[in-house]
């Protein structure tokens, strides 16, 4: 059983496969293709440290990108994640990401479904699903509107029960590296697309 690393490769690398974690049909003998992003190249090393602009009654989805580092709205975008998988809600996962995020969509959708199921994801000791490691700013040549933040997390172990009358499955913990590429829709950042490597 693959962990929730398993889960998100597979929706980040081939987004129209349903995550082998949330329903049959993936198998890891499956060829996978990486997701095409836009170009950008390294030119700047971020703090993994937030900014204090942000407080804790304002997202930083509310806020300007003037306001919010790209690695802070990198840290609320794994806060969003980790309610998705704990309660199925994707509300927030949504509003951190442009329209046409194929991949923030699936994953939304992946777990939004087991919960719909009758389904429940648990993970071990009270950890939260994910836990952010580090992260590193790259800015895109083009356009001072586009980045790429590279971040290696960790996914802690649990377990999944796929709907209602399903049996739990447990899955270990995982750690690995995503690219979020982030772009400024009217003034604020969103997520663009998301590459797991």
């Amino acid at each position: 059983m693959d962990g929730l690393m398993g889960l998100m490769r597979r929706v980040a690398v081939v987004v129209a496969c349903v995550p082998v974690l949330v329903l049959a049909g993936c198998s890891d003998d499956e060829p996978s293709e990486p997701v095409e992003l836009p170009s950008l190249s390294p030119s700047a090393v971020g703090s993994a440290s937030p900014s204090p602009s942000a407080s804790e009654s304002v997202g930083v989805e509310e806020l300007p990108a003037s306001e919010v580092e790209p690695e802070e709205f990198v840290r609320a975008w794994f806060e969003a994640y980790n309610e998705l998988v704990l309660t199925g809600d994707g509300s927030r996962l949504r509003a951190l990401s442009v329209e046409t995020c194929g991949t923030c969509e699936s994953i939304v959708e992946a777990y939004a479904q087991v919960y719909a199921d009758g389904g429940e994801i648990s993970i071990a000791d009270g950890a939260p699903p994910v836990e952010v490691i580090s992260l590193e700013t790259e800015e895109s040549e083009e356009s001072s509107e586009r980045v790429e933040v590279r971040v290696v997390n960790k996914a802690n172990r649990g377990s999944i029960r796929q709907d209602a009358a399903g049996d739990s499955e447990e899955f270990p913990a995982e750690t690995d590296t995503w690219g979020f590429f982030l772009t400024t829709t009217d003034g604020f950042w969103r997520v663009l697309e998301i590459g797991i490597e």
